[in-house]
């Protein structure tokens, strides 16, 4: 791939050095799904940016330095033809999600029927002649042999709508349905060599091979536990897919197998790991298969060998998502709020080939984080400690311990700057529970759920009261469940932000602020204030939510 210099989205000139508030939620880029060409030669990915105007959130696409599409829609999904010469991807311009191709060289663009089907996932063919998509369309069961042709319409129940894969021919632009019958598909379909066979996984967990000439489907990991996201080797030979045991606990390391397109010689590839596999893409000699798992709160991308060995690709202490190999050992990744491409099978540096915040970074002075770990109960817990601008170690700053669903993780946050910004000492936790830190930390619902992560969050809270900066009378928490069950264990939390609280857990001693009034119903707590706040994934919502718990907390 060519050297890419970094480039910026952000737009204007900002004052440096001013402090990260509520409303640059506006001017943040999150860019997803990274799409390296199989020549290595270019890399697609979505550029997310929010329009106040409208308070959306709208998807763009950019192929390496050059932006593809501008417009107040949504485009996702890119994937590259296996010779690299065109782009696939899906849009809703126009209200509607349809498919979209260009040709790399020529730039031409041009939209695929689909009739009245709204695709949400793509693959392409080994030979480039065709797509299978995924899309929402009625089921289409086997009708009674008992049954006269003129009263099939008028048979109860009627056909429920479920995901289902089709496949369009793009010399014809003609498409059919793949799959028939009552399952429900789910994730990105893959191809067999030959295109005599599509595998697609359904929301049962299993993965089922659909003949693109008609017939019967056929179950290839019945029995294994809960099986996704296949894909085809290069050499058609190997599926290698993810696979979860069904053991009888909360939470079990999501595990890379790989099978024979029939479904035999079924191999764990992971099973030493002790880590979440994500993300599994081929060697261009179909012998190695990487993947991305968390450890630790950083991302690492791996390598999986035909003889058992794993190999660790990435050592640095940051976070990855989405991961795509190309022909020639490159990858492209996303790195925190950039995407950069780097080589997987050699030595190399990576080479940031998009850094849509860079701008409004580069204007804001960012507060220092700490990473430490705690031991609660034999264990070691991982937290971050997000500071504010200028810190300084002999004043004395309030703490918010703030919980979300999302790990914490290496890298950049942007939430936690903005609270920090705000004079606040942020401390988020991994407590037990979390992935990413194996199979017996995370599994604590059965006997250990809300009590051993509660331990674990006070554990670090104390860590930081003890670091000397941190006035105890302005102890502050926000969260769901386990911010209800930490404030019906202790009084100590001056205030608390809590969404889906279980009320009768919740003292009447922390003046709590509720932003789903409508979950409690059977208890008022007497100490409370209730907002109708709703988890709409705007981003004016996250921008009001911000700055109502800043009020709250009686911010500076």
């Amino acid at each position: 791939m060519k050297s890419l210099l970094p480039f910026l989205f952000t737009a204007g000139i900002l004052a440096a050095g001013q402090p990260f508030g509520s409303t640059d939620i506006w001017a943040w880029h999150t860019v997803t799904d990274p799409r390296i060409s199989p020549d290595g030669q270019h890399a697609a990915y979505v550029d997310g940016w929010s329009s106040r105007t409208a308070n959306k959130l709208w998807k763009n696409l950019w192929l390496d330095r050059r932006r593809l599409t501008q417009g107040e829609w949504r485009d996702f999904s890119p994937r590259c033809s296996p010779d690299s010469s065109r782009l696939a991807w899906i849009s809703d311009r126009g209200g509607r999600n349809s498919i979209r191709v260009l040709n790399v060289r020529s730039m031409r663009e041009r939209p695929i029927p689909t009739g009245e089907f709204a695709p949400v996932a793509i693959a392409w063919s080994a030979d480039g002649s065709s797509l299978a998509f995924l899309t929402p369309a009625p089921a289409r069961n086997a009708a009674p042999a008992w049954a006269p042709p003129a009263i099939l319409d008028r048979l109860r129940p009627p056909a429920q709508t479920r995901m289902q894969v089709f496949a369009v021919n793009l010399g014809k632009d003609d498409f059919h349905a793949i799959s028939t019958g009552n399952r429900n598909y789910a994730g990105e379909p893959t191809w067999s060599l030959d295109g005599r066979w599509i595998f697609a996984a359904d929301d049962a967990g299993e993965i089922v091979a659909l003949p693109t000439a008609g017939g019967a489907p056929k179950v290839l990991t019945k029995g294994q536990g809960f099986c996704e996201n296949p894909v085809v080797s290069p050499d058609g030979g190997r599926i290698a897919y993810l696979v979860t045991d069904p053991k009888p606990q909360s939470y079990v390391v999501r595990q890379l197998a790989v099978m024979n397109p029939d479904g035999s010689r079924v191999r764990v590839l992971t099973g030493a790991l002790d880590r979440d596999a994500a993300d599994p893409q081929w060697s261009s000699d179909s012998r190695t298969v990487y993947f991305l798992a968390d450890d630790r709160g950083a991302t690492h991308i791996y390598a999986a060998h035909r003889d058992g060995s794993i190999r660790q690709v990435t050592e640095a202490r940051e976070r990855l998502r989405g991961l795509s190999v190309a022909d020639n050992g490159r990858a492209a990744t996303v790195r925190s709020d950039e995407v950069i491409t780097l080589p997987v099978d050699s030595a190399g540096e990576a080479e940031v080939l998009a850094a849509p915040n860079a701008g409004l970074l580069a204007a804001h002075e960012i507060g220092a984080t700490e990473e430490i770990w705690v031991s609660s109960d034999g264990n070691q817990v991982q937290a971050w400690i997000a500071k504010p601008p200028g810190f300084d170690a002999a004043r004395k700053y309030p703490l918010l311990l703030d919980l979300r669903d999302a790990p914490g993780h290496a890298g950049f946050d942007l939430r936690s700057q903005i609270l920090a910004a705000h004079g606040f000492v942020v401390l988020r936790v991994n407590p037990r529970g979390t992935p990413g830190y194996g199979e017996i930390f995370g599994n604590v619902l059965p006997t250990g759920f809300p009590k051993d992560p509660f331990d674990d969050l006070m554990a670090a809270v104390d860590a930081v009261l003890a670091k000397g900066y941190i006035d105890p009378r302005r102890v502050m928490i926000s969260g769901g469940i386990l911010a209800s069950w930490a404030l019906g264990r202790t009084d100590r939390f001056a205030r608390a932000v809590v969404r889906h609280p279980v009320a009768a857990w919740m003292n009447d001693k922390t003046a709590v602020l509720v932003l789903d009034a409508g979950t409690l119903k059977t208890r008022k707590v007497e100490t409370a204030a209730y907002v109708d706040l709703p988890e709409d994934g705007r981003p004016g919502t996250a921008v009001l939510e911000l700055e109502t718990m800043l009020g709250w907390f009686g911010a500076r």
